[in-house]
């Protein structure tokens, strides 16, 4: 039988936390994100509150596992650090994505936006309909806002991709807001007067790079030439541009990884390496648009995808062995959750996630979805995840986006703290569920647990990171790549 009292003794000074078997180890994390490995001895002394040797009991103390003395003190340090962690909450949406038109001059296999062709020029944005959507930005109430111009080939519609700089320039200013730009594109549109202007107005370019010549052409169909010689020519040109200027970025190449891709896992980091990229972003398909009809050519579970992932991971470890500085950006988020006191604040890792309260996108067409996902469900004939359309008055417009069926919803459905076993597992501090997915996956955005494989995706990726910093050298490569180097934590961390 149990102890009512010794269990009260014990609950003075052991700190909540969650578990689970690691190896032959216990791994315990709690609510602020700090973790510790136990070995099962240590383990039945920390929650009997027995003897415990003294360099792990420090390392208990300063993760906050333990209670020592005053409680209200405990609690409200706990709580300050809690805060600190989860800032993000306290604003509106950051991001605002833009859709300046609906066509596009590549047929991507896996595209999730269902691309319209390059002669339907009534699905392009007007200059009334920009005007308003950025009057909508700007009545938000964060005062760090980022407009991303995404969806189809922005480029298509250039002449409404600078009228909206130039107009959100102006209102930043009147405003006092911090703005920030970014561009996604396959680049095959490009040139030199765009890259002037784009570089002038400070604007992130973001594009998709696949992997070596045979993967990215056969994943992203381009019948006006060769995709992966012009994005590639591109990347070269703009980074040598930042060089020249003195910007210290690079642009941001994206991975999606098909089945195609599987077993080149090497010659896909060697290109990113080749290119002088820092980093490369391992992101599975999701399921929408054209990938959610394509399974034979493009498809694999879940279990092919985590080898890919340890694979090129292991590989990834052995190039920055022979120093050369090269990281994976998904773990990249994880570690910095793991072993700074910062959040990156990445929108797709977070509990509530990034729908309705950290991220929204705006259509051409005057209608406002809850994230990217959900208008790319919209182009799907599915307006679940719309939040309202555009108004007259930007008042009435944040009005109605906040006040929202779908926010509500979709904030009650992302939270992790009320979703059973979510709640209960020990990487609760890190995953994240995205209601779209589940509802894309099962029709019910209420994710199951034992279902949801992005969560059983997540978990592995954690394991195999869990597993790394146990080993000293690699523990100092992932420091490495979060700008650690003597405990010093730079801004690196937060911009993935």
């Amino acid at each position: 039988m149990f102890n009512l009292d010794e269990i009260k003794k014990i609950g003075k000074n052991v700190g909540f936390f969650r578990f689970k078997k690691f190896d032959n180890n216990y791994l315990i994390t709690n609510d602020i994100w700090k973790y510790c490995f136990l070995t099962e001895e240590e383990f039945n002394n920390f929650i009997k509150w027995e003897l415990i040797e003294w360099e792990k009991y420090e390392e208990l103390k300063e993760g906050w596992f333990i209670k020592l003395g005053n409680e209200e003190e405990y609690k409200l340090e706990l709580a300050k650090k809690f805060a600190k962690k989860n800032k993000f909450l306290a604003f509106w949406p950051s991001l605002h994505i833009i859709v300046t038109t609906l066509r596009c001059n590549h047929k991507c296999q896996y595209c999730h936006a269902a691309v319209a062709p390059m002669t339907a020029n009534e699905l392009d944005m007007t200059e009334e309909i920009a005007k308003k959507v950025v009057d909508a930005i700007f009545y938000t109430s964060n005062p760090d806002l980022t407009i991303e111009f995404q969806g189809w080939e922005p480029l298509v519609n250039w002449g409404i991709v600078k009228y909206i700089i130039e107009y959100a320039e102006t209102k930043a200013t009147y405003l006092k807001k911090n703005l920030t730009f970014a561009l996604v594109s396959n680049l095959t549109l490009m040139d030199d007067e765009k890259l002037e202007y784009l570089i002038e107005h400070n604007v992130w370019i973001s594009t998709s790079l696949d992997g070596d010549e045979e993967i990215h052409n056969f994943n992203r169909t381009f019948t006006d030439g060769n995709s992966f010689e012009q994005v590639t020519y591109w990347i070269k040109k703009i980074n040598n541009k930042y060089i020249e200027r003195g910007v210290k970025q690079k642009v941001w190449a994206l991975l999606t990884v098909t089945k195609k891709t599987l077993p080149k896992y090497k010659e896909v980091i060697d290109t990113y390496v080749n290119l002088w990229l820092d980093w490369i972003f391992l992101r599975s398909l999701n399921p929408y648009g054209f990938a959610s009809v394509k399974l034979k050519e493009l498809w694999y579970n879940v279990d092919e995808f985590i080898d890919f992932y340890i694979k090129s991971m292991d590989y990834i470890l052995e190039l920055n062995k022979k120093w050369i500085n090269f990281r994976e950006a998904l773990s990249s988020i994880y570690l910095s959750k793991i072993l700074t006191e910062y959040d990156p604040n990445y929108l797709d890792e977070r509990s509530p996630c990034w729908a309705c309260i950290g991220q929204v996108a705006y259509n051409y067409d005057w209608k406002i979805y809850s994230c990217d996902e959900g208008r790319m469900l919209g182009r799907m004939w599915d307006d679940n995840f719309l939040m309202t359309k555009i108004k007259d008055s930007w008042e009435e417009t944040y009005k109605d986006m906040i006040e929202s069926d779908t926010t509500k919803i979709m904030v009650q459905a992302s939270t992790l703290d009320w979703l059973p076993w979510y709640n209960e597992s020990v990487y609760k501090p890190y995953i994240w569920v995205c209601p779209i997915h589940s509802y894309k996956s099962t029709w019910n955005i209420i994710p199951n647990y034992s279902k949801d494989s992005k969560r059983y995706l997540d978990e592995k990726v954690l394991d195999y990171l869990f597993q790394n910093l146990r080993i000293k050298e690699n523990k100092e490569i992932f420091e490495k790549w979060l700008g650690m180097e003597n405990n010093v934590v730079t801004s690196q961390c937060e911009t993935i």
